[in-house]
């Protein structure tokens, strides 16, 4: 009997071990997590709408915290007027879930006691997964009312989705802007301002403060996937990558997200990238005064970053039209088109002149990608081709105070033909820093028809 049940066991474990290696083999790579250099370069891949999330009627009503949930492959975004939590695909944009303010003002206190009601729940502020304990937590601050009180909420797995199960009251002066696990630390790590701190769920309690040299008005933290850096944004629309283990900033990784039109950068996250490829950069602007048609308002901006140290940042959310027209608008007599055939991907844009008569045909950046000059040389390209030769295309770029243009415009031209060819242009900005740059491509006085097609759209800064 011993012998055979030795024997069985021996089987037991060769198969358990033979579904393991099948396991390994069949998971997918390590993730690339972040460039290894002190040349970081940023470029935009694109936006993440939220006023109103695609699809949908359903419009984010501010932008506070975020948190990545790899188990459910889900971005979670929170503010503070709308008083809820969204899920959202990080890929596609596509809203998967609301929790509303009920479900906050509803949740019980920690250990026996009231729900937290309406005053806990004002200021949402801040989100932090727990990928090891597969718990969200989420943060609500002091803002805006003398009522408002200072909150930790928990969501845990209920019936295959987070929900909020409970809260815990923080001290009256805690008003944690940003807040990240740290996989190394096991633990949740808290900020305000230059501070740093560790939180405690089930104690609510909170260590000692402690501070990273150069960062200071903290407002979002996310960890790399392997719990080596800290990524921090900050109220200067800065991006900063820490060393964790030391608690110093990488040289080089100071970046400025304003180039990219990001004006009240408070949420970042690393989240990968599908197909492979280095970790992507998502920061969840709250800048209040853009216009509520602005599909920039309350979106999230998502970034490549690579190690390479030329070439500026890529300006440009949409310079293939592969999906739509979005960022781009019809000008004079034009028309605009998404078209199969293009010149570095499947699609183009095209305008048309669908008139009896010969007018300007344009093609325009709207909202413009530059939406605040930075110091340097802007240089915009675009690939352009016509049905045939003949036409003229301009490509300007002009430089705006408000709505007032500043200095002159930039033009330069090419005769189009049946060939893809590039147009190039540049220039330096007069006033950094309070300006927008407008760019425009445009056939002048073209006939009814196709005026021209259009691909690969590009502005760096450098």
């Amino acid at each position: 009997m011993n012998g055979e049940r030795a024997s069985t066991i021996r089987r037991v474990l060769l198969g358990a071990l033979t579904c393991l290696a099948a396991v390994a083999l069949l998971a997918p790579p390590a993730v690339a997590d972040l460039p290894d250099t002190s040349s970081p370069v940023l470029s935009l891949d694109r936006f993440i709408r939220t006023r109103p999330f695609d699809g949908t009627s359903i419009s984010a009503r501010d932008a506070e915290g975020t948190a990545y949930v790899p188990a459910d492959d889900s971005l979670w975004l929170v503010g503070d007027n709308g008083r809820s939590a969204y899920e959202v695909n990080p890929y596609t944009g596509a809203l998967k879930r609301v929790i509303d303010r009920a479900a906050f003002e509803a949740a019980p206190r920690f250990g026996g006691g009231g729900t937290a009601g309406p005053d806990r729940t004002g200021d949402l502020e801040s989100l932090a997964y727990d990928e090891d304990s597969d718990v969200l937590y989420a943060f609500s601050g002091t803002c805006c009312t003398t009522s408002a009180q200072p909150t930790a909420f928990r969501l845990t797995r209920v019936g295959g989705d987070l929900q909020v199960d409970s809260y815990q009251p923080l001290p009256s002066t805690a008003d944690y802007t940003a807040a990240a696990w740290s996989p190394t630390d096991d633990t949740v790590i808290v900020g305000k301002g230059r501070n740093l701190r560790t939180y405690e769920y089930a104690s609510n309690t909170s260590g000692s403060t402690f501070r990273v040299k150069g960062l200071s008005g903290i407002l979002g933290l996310d960890f790399s996937l392997d719990g080596a850096d800290l990524m921090a944004v900050t109220s200067a629309e800065r991006m900063f990558r820490v060393r964790w283990a030391t608690k110093r900033i990488v040289s080089g990784w100071n970046l400025d997200l304003t180039p990219f039109g990001v004006r009240d950068s408070r949420g970042v996250e690393v989240i990968p990238q599908q197909g492979g490829g280095f970790d992507q950069l998502y920061v969840y602007d709250g800048y209040d005064a853009r216009s509520n048609t602005d599909p920039k308002k309350y979106a999230v901006f998502v970034f490549d970053v690579s190690g390479s140290g030329g070439g500026g940042g890529e300006l440009v959310g949409n310079p293939g039209f592969e999906v739509n027209t979005f960022g781009w608008k019809a000008g004079g007599v034009a028309t605009l088109s998404r078209v199969a055939g293009g010149h570095g991907g499947s699609s183009s844009a095209r305008l048309s002149n669908d008139g009896s008569t010969n007018g300007n045909c344009l093609l325009n950046d709207s909202p413009n990608w530059v939406g605040n000059t930075a110091s340097g040389t802007y240089t915009a390209s675009l690939w352009v081709r016509g049905d045939s030769a003949g036409a003229t295309l301009k490509l300007r770029l002009r430089e705006y105070s408000g709505g007032t243009l500043v200095g002159s415009a930039h033009i330069s031209s090419v005769s189009l033909t049946a060939d893809w060819q590039q147009v190039t242009v540049t220039l330096t900005p007069q006033s950094p820093g309070s300006t927008t740059l407008d760019l425009n491509a445009y056939v002048p006085s073209a006939p009814p028809g196709v005026c021209f097609y259009a691909d690969d759209a590009s502005i760096t800064v450098a």
